[in-house]
This record gives C-alpha cells, structure tokens and sequence, in this order.
C-alpha cells in the first residue's frame, strides 16, 4: 500500500512543480515582454506626455518669434523714415543688407519687447526678413 500513496504522493507533487513551474513561466514572460515593451516604445519615441511636451514648447518659441517679429515689422513701418531707410537698405549691396537691417533693429529696439532687456533668439533676423520683403 505504502507504493500506492507514495505514487499518489509522488504525481502531486509533479502537478505541483508544474503548476509552480507554469507560474514562474508565465511571471517571466510577462516581465521580460514589459521591458522590451518600454525599449521599443522609448526608442521610437512613442512616450506621448514627453514628446508632447517638447512639441509644444519647440511650436511655441516659433510662434512667439514670429509674433515679435511681427511686430518689430509694424513698428518699423510705423516710424516717419520708413521708406527711406527701406530705400537705403535696399541700395545697400547682399553681403552688407543683412547685417546693416538687423544692426538698425537691435539699435533701435524694434524686436525688445516692452520688459526686456534683448530681443529673443531669432525675432531680429525674422525681421530683418520681413523689412527687406516689404
């Protein structure tokens, strides 16, 4: 009898290996297909909060110098001597057109916004741009 029960003893046992054996599988699994997930997505740069974010910001800076520049155009079309120093610029040659638009910019303050003290990154060369196609 003792062979009997200690067979029956032996095939449980076995099933509880296996069961214990199946769990570990499955734990494993599901561990090493949650890693590979968050290389994969991290790597083609599908963290949306993150990416959104930057977006966001990157979109905004653009927006923001566009509007200054904006209104460093309007300012400058404002002024009494307008068309003559359009006209001056204009009769300047390519090299020096550039760098005498934005010089006169930065002189007299067109791109600074009220509170600051320089204009932002980029809104005196967006300008210049817009005064010389204008």
């Amino acid at each position: 009898m003792s062979t009997q029960e200690e067979r029956e003893a032996e095939a449980k046992q076995k099933q509880k290996d296996a069961k214990l054996a199946r769990i570990k599988d499955i734990f494993w699994t599901a561990v090493i297909a949650s890693v590979i997930t968050i290389l994969v997505v991290t790597a083609l740069g599908w963290l949306t909060t993150q990416a959104i974010v930057e977006e966001a910001r990157e979109e905004g800076v653009k927006e923001l110098v566009a509007l200054r520049a904006s209104i460093c155009l309007v300012r400058f079309q404002q002024r009494p001597d307008a068309d003559a120093k359009l006209a001056e610029f204009k009769a300047l040659s390519w090299n020096e057109r550039d760098d005498a638009v934005e010089a006169f910019i930065t002189a007299e303050g067109l791109a600074t916004m009220l509170g600051e003290d320089a204009p932002a990154s980029g809104a005196v060369e967006k300008c210049a741009d817009a005064i010389l196609r204008s």
